[in-house]
């Protein structure tokens, strides 16, 4: 018999599995996808801010917005750098099998599955958001297909970026995507780093091609705006990722254990982000490592580990990449009918106000999202049973025997 107390629960734990994402290795880190979730909140805090101060009633939001520490540093200037934190958490999560193979003795990894995986995995969500995009660009906007199609073109091929030195107007998000797919082609190269096998050598080149970057970052990029949207702008955050999969492996043993210490670096590391961001020079040269050392906190502190590790929290950090994909069209639907409940407040209190009310309905919109198109990809076998599934639908003709045939039976009796 079922209570009316234990109703809700039973409700939340289906729906929890509903959202959670599936992972085809079957490795599951919860901290990892507790630290998407701060990724992705960033993104959006960020993307929601623009909105409300291009679209603001009051110019008062608008000159607050531009000048408030607060709002700038704390709140935009953080988000913005949301997209970094993603970079790292891609240079672990690849990283890990060809560090296990080269460190531990793993088996080693197949680069043709390894390709095709990421094909299977991210191309269909990427396709249809694109194609969705522009019918609704075309049907809403009013915006012409001639004008549109060598960006669609583009952003299909991951070259936006090298081709116009500028996001997309077909996905403007995709700036990140495509090079997130530079790296995907160069992890195989690049993990070989791990087949040094002295740890403190390996970790030495890690860190002085990450320095070595950050160097010919400041020398070069501001002249090339092409090379500041490549993966030549980010290397070190993903060869931080790197570092965190060394770690994770070699000293952690896969298994960290738990210390207060490490909440107290959270406690102080968090904050440090604020003041750092507020210089575009010393963020330049200490996010990364910063962000390694956050990393560490979130799988080590005992209350860090257990937040990073909450089940709402890494269901939503888990569907990151359809909230990525749409969560821009999301705010700008739904933003226009909630910024009119906080008007008149203090703008930060109307920034979080909106932040709680359009967050939610992107987390909705999104996570059905995710349900119905990016979920079914996590599935290593989706091709099969798509193909499984269409094969059924189809009605099969009798194939008409010819006169040869019947000619053969009849020899036959």
């Amino acid at each position: 018999m079922t209570d009316s107390a234990s109703t809700p629960n039973s409700f939340s734990r289906r729906l929890l599995v509903r959202l959670s994402r599936e992972t085809s290795s079957g490795r599951f880190i919860p901290e990892m996808d507790g630290l998407r979730f701060v990724a992705i909140a960033m993104v959006v805090l960020f993307h929601l801010n623009g909105y409300l101060t291009a679209k603001a009633v009051s110019p008062q939001y608008a000159f607050t917005a531009r000048s408030d520490w607060i709002t700038q540093v704390a709140l935009v200037g953080l988000g913005f750098r949301g997209v970094e934190l993603f970079f790292v958490i891609s240079g672990f999560i690849l990283g890990l099998p060809f560090a296990a193979h080269c460190i531990a003795g793993a088996p080693r990894v197949s680069l043709s599955k390894y390709y095709l995986r990421r094909l299977t995995r991210l191309e269909p969500p990427y396709f249809v958001t694109i194609f969705i995009l522009l019918l609704l660009a075309i049907a809403i906007q009013r915006k012409a297909v001639t004008a549109l199609l060598p960006h669609l073109i583009a952003s299909l091929c991951y070259m936006h970026n090298l081709i116009y030195a500028r996001p997309s107007p077909a996905l403007g998000v995709a700036w990140s995507l495509e090079i997130e797919v530079q790296f995907y082609i160069l992890v195989p190269v690049l993990t070989l780093f791990f087949a040094v096998k002295r740890r403190w050598l390996r970790r030495c080149l890690l860190l002085a091609v990450m320095a070595g970057s950050l160097a010919a970052q400041t020398l070069y990029l501001p002249d090339h705006p092409r090379l500041a949207l490549s993966i030549l702008a980010y290397l070190q955050y993903f060869l931080a990722g790197f570092l965190l999969a060394d770690i994770f492996l070699v000293d952690w043993k896969q298994s960290p254990l738990l210390s207060m210490h490490w909440d107290f670096a959270a406690l102080a590391g968090w904050p440090v982000m604020f003041v750092v961001l507020r210089s575009a020079t010393i963020s330049h040269w200490i996010f990364p490592y910063l962000l390694l050392l956050l990393y560490c906190a979130a799988f080590r502190g005992t209350w860090t580990n257990r937040l990073f590790s909450h089940p709402w929290i890494t269901a939503i950090g888990g569907m990151c990449y359809s909230i990525y994909l749409i969560h821009y069209e999301v705010i700008s639907a739904v933003a226009r009918f909630t910024k009119s409940v906080s008007e008149g407040a203090p703008y930060w209190i109307h920034l979080l106000v909106q932040f709680a009310a359009v967050g939610s309905a992107v987390v909705l919109i999104c996570g059905l999202y995710f349900v119905v198109l990016e979920k079914p990809c996590m599935r290593r076998d989706w091709p099969r049973r798509l193909w499984t599934a269409l094969s059924a639908r189809i009605p099969h003709k009798p194939v008409r025997e010819t006169y040869a045939a019947s000619d053969l039976r009849a020899s036959l009796r």
